[in-house]
């Protein structure tokens, strides 16, 4: 590809615009090839119609080589973060002359007065790094060494904090390499946003003097984030003065994999589980949503049964998260308490008690939830209200809604409507705990409500034969 030549292209005869490019190729000596001539004035004619409001970084990318060429000399005269970030694109050219003119022009940038432009293009500088090309090793590493520069350090630093991805782990690493004051930095990245620098400054904690990192472990280990105070935890328990005391808060930390940790590493510390629950039971209810998830999850993997008080408290608790942990805990003997749940404003709280409801035998059942329906039918969602209805046996739900359909006759039309519904859902009917009479006397009922033209269920005739 032809080139400007260096004396056509004077300091003196500043290139502002694509128009000063035009009339710059217009007076230029046509002496390429043919085929070089024709993307000469591909170039003229594009320039010609280029609006003036026309970027040289817009101009960068143009698939017409003589455009970037001029684009790319005008950027490096243009030193700004966006021109830089142009210029580093450049540097991926299928044109080598582009390529250098880029790598030239970029040069200008690895000094510590451009340290502003360098961190608004590091994603740029990154993705080129990426790239693991041998031409762009000796950037990547300058412009490594100028962001370790110790002038603009605090510069750096104040960018870290705001960075995400990427581009957070980069500064991270590149300045713990320096002697920037190591404990404000592990202090900001144990709380940076970014997950990734996080597990990263504990891991960098676990090479210091247990005197300067535990500190810093303990301040981190209290903020939210289960995978990283795990990794806080493990990396605490052998740096710690009393691994003991430790393990007992973490025994009871709302977070299961705390948890998880605490209870593999309690018995090589002489810590018994059991007992830390005990004597945390034997004190007043907890008062805090973090306490009351600690009490009841461990209580729950230990396999332990709390008092009735204790479960009592929990379940009317105004944490929804407290009561479905809480409804974890009911066994078999805490039939009223499953139901009660059931009513639950948490959707979450209510589909946990209908999943363990729905265990237990239809004897137990029927009688419970014909119970519940008589009070609070009306007062639940519909959609609730029937799937409640379904905990019953098949036979025993059709003998619930007739018995309302024959006792509220002022509704009788919606008790119709739930007999049509439950029809429509009936193909063969499994129902072992129905005696053969009560089922014969149900389907005598729905025939006559069928024969009457009150339900108009298609379906009536296939599970009645």
């Amino acid at each position: 590809m032809a080139t400007l030549h260096p004396d056509d292209y004077k300091k003196d005869h500043c290139v502002t615009s694509p128009r000063d490019w035009l009339d710059r190729l217009r007076n230029k000596p046509a002496t390429e090839t043919t085929w070089a001539e024709h993307r000469r004035n591909e170039a003229l004619e594009l320039l010609a119609n280029a609006n003036d409001s026309g970027t040289w970084i817009e101009l960068s990318t143009h698939n017409n080589g003589f455009v970037r060429e001029v684009a790319v000399r005008e950027l490096s005269r243009d030193c700004s973060p966006q021109a830089l970030v142009a210029l580093i694109e450049r540097l991926n050219d299928w044109v080598p002359q582009i390529r250098d003119l880029a790598l030239s022009g970029l040069n200008n940038y690895l000094n510590p007065a451009q340290a502003p432009a360098l961190l608004y293009a590091l994603d740029s500088i990154l993705a080129l790094a990426a790239r693991q090309r041998v031409d762009h090793a000796p950037t990547y590493t300058a412009a490594r060494t100028v962001l370790q520069s110790p002038d603009i350090r605090d510069e750096v630093f104040a960018n870290f904090l705001t960075r995400q991805g990427n581009a957070a782990r980069y500064l991270f690493s590149l300045l713990v390499e320096t002697d920037f004051d190591l404990e404000r930095l592990l202090r900001s990245a144990l709380t940076h946003r970014e997950l990734t620098v996080r597990l990263a400054a504990v891991s960098v904690c676990q090479d210091l003097p247990p005197a300067q990192a535990s500190p810093l472990l303990l301040e981190a280990l209290a903020r939210p984030g289960a995978k990283v105070r795990v990794s806080i935890l493990r990396a605490l328990l052998p740096l710690s003065d009393d691994p003991v005391h430790l393990l007992r808060l973490a025994l009871l930390d709302p977070s299961p994999a705390i948890r998880s940790l605490a209870r593999w590493a309690a018995p090589r510390h002489g810590v018994d589980a059991s007992e830390v629950l005990a004597q945390r039971l034997s004190l007043d209810f907890p008062t805090r949503k973090r306490e009351w998830l600690g009490v009841l999850g461990l209580a729950a993997e230990l396999e332990i049964r709390l008092q009735k008080h204790w479960l009592t408290e929990a379940l009317s608790s105004i944490y929804p998260s407290v009561r479905q942990a809480a409804v974890h805990l009911l066994g078999d003997e805490d039939l009223p308490q499953m139901l009660g749940a059931l009513s639950d404003p948490s959707e979450k709280v209510y589909l946990a008690a209908y999943a363990l409801s729905d265990k237990q035998p239809w004897a137990v059942l029927n009688t419970g939830v014909a119970t519940k329906l008589d009070c609070e039918w009306h007062d639940l969602p519909p959609q609730r209200s029937r799937a409640i209805l379904r905990l019953m046996s098949s036979w025993q739900q059709i003998a619930y809604l007739l018995k309302r359909l024959e006792a509220e006759p002022v509704v009788e039309t919606f008790w119709l409507r739930q007999v049509d519904l439950w029809c429509d859902r009936q193909y063969q009917v499994f129902d072992p705990v129905t005696s053969n009479d009560q089922r014969s006397a149900l389907v005598q009922q729905l025939r006559a409500l069928a024969a009457s033209g009150l339900i108009q269920s298609p379906r009536v005739a296939l599970f009645t034969d």
